[in-house]
């Protein structure tokens, strides 16, 4: 099954036929099937069900293909041999799971490159990582295992990340613990809950990340000693990808958040009150207002709302709504943009 489009990334530095994100729609067919155009191999494949009420799967090549984890779930991950069955030179091939390939099924699959699967041991931080890394896109993928006492763990990317989401592998009930630089390292969120933003020391230390490795402390959600750990680590690249917040006006006409792009993938979550992971691409809305959208919370089908819309603009976004979950005035509000080409 063919991308609808394909968009390469080139960055100062890269040859043409380099390319870190792309996005890609399909329809399942019960079976077994190659989703091919993506323009590279990717080492993390986040999909969703756009048509119906099922998980949010997430797959990366550090784990191997059928090793899976859920945004909207605090489970475990499981091994599901025919969810995701390779990483290909171009997409991935997935078996007949329900999740990401049942017949009359339309699906969205968001997809990143970091070291092509390689992996390295990183001595960088007091607990040792496994790590691949792409420098240049400012993405990594991290595992680790806990220790219960505060601790650095080495990331592999030449400058600090500014946004990681995480997740423990071996325990239920412990959820997807994020940082986001526009809250600080004093705060937290947590990606399958929509929960507000909270202050609590024992998370990340209240410790910034360097260019080198990112703190966690004490507190067994981020840190369950003898529990391994995945952690996403990204840092802003110019032109490709941007992690920051705005303030809300509570008008139609929202703010214009500049990022220096038009991006082609934007998540929104505002940080002071409970609310939801709002999801929003290029792909599934192709021109503004983008009104397409999923939650990273929820299970739930795509959807559209008057009180959800956004325009993406030559150098950046705009809400165009009147909403909690984008746009209330006074509302404090954090993004993540990545652009598939520039």
């Amino acid at each position: 099954m063919s991308l609808n489009k394909r968009l390469i990334l080139t960055t100062p530095g890269t040859t043409p036929d380099e390319a870190f994100f792309n996005i890609a729609l399909y329809s399942g067919n019960d079976s077994t099937q190659a989703i091919t155009g993506v323009g590279f191999q990717p080492d993390l494949v986040w999909i969703k069900p756009r048509n119906q009420t099922e998980n949010h799967t997430v797959h990366d090549s550090t784990r191997g293909s059928t090793n899976q984890l859920a945004t909207n779930s605090t489970s475990a991950a499981r091994e599901q041999s025919n969810t995701i069955t390779s990483f290909d030179s171009d997409g991935f091939t997935s078996g007949s799971d329900n999740n990401t390939n049942k017949s009359s099924i339309n699906y969205v699959a968001w997809c990143w490159r970091a070291g092509g699967g390689t992996t390295s041991t990183n001595n960088d931080g007091s607990t040792t990582s496994t790590v691949q890394a792409s420098p240049l896109s400012g993405f990594s993928i991290v595992k680790y295992t806990g220790t219960g006492s505060n601790a650095t763990i080495g990331h592999g990317l030449s400058t600090a990340p500014d946004w990681i989401i995480m997740k423990n592998l071996d325990r239920a009930g412990y959820g997807w613990l994020v940082y986001h630089q526009a809250i600080s390292e004093e705060k937290y969120m947590v990606l399958n809950t929509g929960a507000a933003q909270a202050d609590q020391a024992s998370i990340f230390n209240d410790t910034a990340p360097t260019s080198s490795v990112f703190s966690v402390g004490t507190d067994t959600f981020g840190n369950y000693n003898g529990d391994d750990y995945i952690a996403y680590c990204w840092h802003d690249v110019s032109g490709f990808s941007k992690f920051g917040s705005y303030t809300g006006n509570g008008s139609t006409t929202g703010p214009v958040v500049n990022i220096g792009f038009q991006p082609d993938y934007l998540l929104v979550k505002r940080a002071e009150i409970g609310d939801s992971w709002r999801i929003f691409d290029s792909a599934r809305s192709t021109s503004n207002t983008r009104e397409e959208y999923l939650d990273a919370d929820s299970t739930a089908a795509e959807a559209t709302s008057q009180f959800n819309t956004v325009d993406f603009l030559s150098n950046g976004f705009q809400p165009r709504c009147i909403g909690s979950t984008l746009n209330n005035s006074g509302g404090t509000y954090t993004y993540a943009a990545f652009k598939t080409t520039h």
